[in-house]
């Protein structure tokens, strides 16, 4: 089988597949897309460029604006599995936007899918390694299911990060938290 990527099968070295196997996606995709017209190959060779399947698609910034409102939109209404949805979709799109993935990792954590939301937080946390937010979001996940060990880093790491332009809401939750560790910690 021909390289479907060509000589330096980026997809494959980008994901940790073998060349072979790099090749079979590509072909399912292709054979997948083919029937809308859609060359799949092009968008493979296009994401294993720039890493960017928004790049590769070209969606524009107006659309993931868009996606990213619609999103909003959806949550606020209550209907947090098509928000995730779209969260989802995002991140696909946009693996780099910190607020994708709180946005993610909010809706699994309203699951109860903490494992998920916290793998969310995480991503959120290397994205944006400055921003305080990750930290108090998986804060909040930790103090609910109980995991006061954890809950006292991510809480120090919230402190560290701080720069003051967290929203209010933020900073009232977490003084509260903060409150409940501290009175576990002196009991």
């Amino acid at each position: 089988m021909q390289d479907a990527l060509g000589s330096e099968n980026a997809l494959g070295a980008r994901f940790g597949l073998s060349k072979e196997a790099a090749n079979i996606a590509v072909e399912v995709f292709a054979a997948s897309t083919q029937k809308l017209g859609i060359d799949g190959r092009e968008i493979f060779r296009s994401f294993a460029k720039t890493g960017s399947f928004k790049a590769a698609l070209g969606v524009s910034d107006q659309a993931i604006e868009g996606l990213y409102g619609r999103a909003h939109q959806q949550f606020s209404i209550g209907q947090y599995r098509r928000a995730e949805e779209i969260f989802r979709t995002l991140c696909a799109l946009d693996r780099d936007r910190a607020d994708f993935w709180l946005g993610l990792g909010i809706c699994y954590r309203l699951r109860g899918e903490d494992t998920a939301a916290m793998a969310a937080f995480d991503r959120a946390a290397a994205v944006s390694p400055s921003s305080a937010i990750p930290h108090f979001h998986r804060l909040d996940t930790l103090i609910r299911s109980e995991n006061w060990a954890e809950a006292e880093k991510a809480c120090d790491l919230f402190e560290a990060k701080r720069d003051g332009s967290e929203p209010d809401d933020v900073n009232q939750s977490f003084a509260k938290y903060k409150t409940a560790l501290d009175m576990r910690r002196s009991a």
